[in-house]
């Protein structure tokens, strides 16, 4: 497994840190304060230039990393231009957010098999949606503490859209499970469900339900402790989603590089 712990690094860091400002749609400038903003997006620059620095290792295509370096410029810049400002514009940090999508898209050529590019791209995407939009709602379940009368429902559409992309990769999955072949070391042709009971397929079985199930069953118990009004034992509960997705996806990235498949 740790044979791609580098390219695991590079997807999950760089699918993190790009799509996760697009969540600032959720809570606008005007119901949350400035310090919100600088700590996401400085958070934003942290993570995105470790997965740059660690995809510099494994560069195979200049291009690549040239658009990577130009997309974490545009970040940190617009992240200190907004350091202090009172007004914000979301349309401009999506923009420079898309800017870093585009760049994972040419990332993952160079990091997956050629015949599974689109399958690893959705899955890829999907993934980084679900981290990034965990870590959101957690952080933004802190915010509670720090501003006064900050609306329960931004917290709430947080979980929600969490919730709806979780079920979207259990849909995913269970897809590619069923209507997708693989060949075992013998030359034969099997259903990929068999081969998670194979030995070297347990563990789709934990990814399943350590991404999947788990998340979507502690997401229930948050939608139950946000309808009391309790935003930190939400945020408690949110910490243990993290601890599983991450687990989860880490295993996703090691089946999709190792064996191409993209779950």
């Amino acid at each position: 497994m740790f044979n791609y712990f580098t390219h695991s690094i590079v997807i999950i860091f760089i699918g993190y840190a790009s799509i996760y400002p697009i969540y600032f749609w959720i809570v606008p400038l005007q119901k949350i304060d400035q310090g919100f903003y600088r700590f996401n997006l400085g958070k934003c620059c942290i993570v995105g230039s470790l997965g740059a620095i660690a995809y510099h290792f494994i560069a195979v295509d200049f291009f690549s990393e040239i658009m990577l370096i130009v997309w974490l410029i545009l970040l940190g810049t617009i992240t200190a231009y907004y350091w202090n400002r009172n007004q914000i514009h979301n349309i401009v940090i999506t923009t420079v957010s898309l800017l870093g999508c585009f760049a994972l898209l040419n990332i993952i050529k160079y990091l997956v098999q050629p015949d599974i590019y689109l399958q690893a791209t959705a899955s890829i995407f999907i993934g980084s949606m679900i981290t990034a939009g965990v870590f959101f709602a957690m952080i933004l379940g802190h915010w509670y503490l720090n501003v006064i009368a900050l609306p329960i429902s931004l917290l709430k559409k947080s979980t929600m859209l969490l919730w709806i992309i979780l079920i979207i990769r259990i849909f995913w999955d269970v897809y590619y499970l069923s209507f997708n072949q693989y060949v075992d070391p013998y030359g034969i042709s099997k259903n990929t469900w068999s081969f998670i009971f194979e030995f070297d397929g347990l563990l789709i079985l934990v990814a399943l339900f350590m991404g999947n199930i788990f998340p979507i069953l502690i997401n229930y118990f948050i939608w139950r402790t946000l309808k009391l009004q309790a935003t930190q034992s939400a945020t408690g509960l949110l910490y243990v989603s993290i601890i599983s997705i991450l687990f989860g996806d880490i295993i996703f990235k090691y089946y999709l590089l190792q064996y191409g498949f993209p779950l």
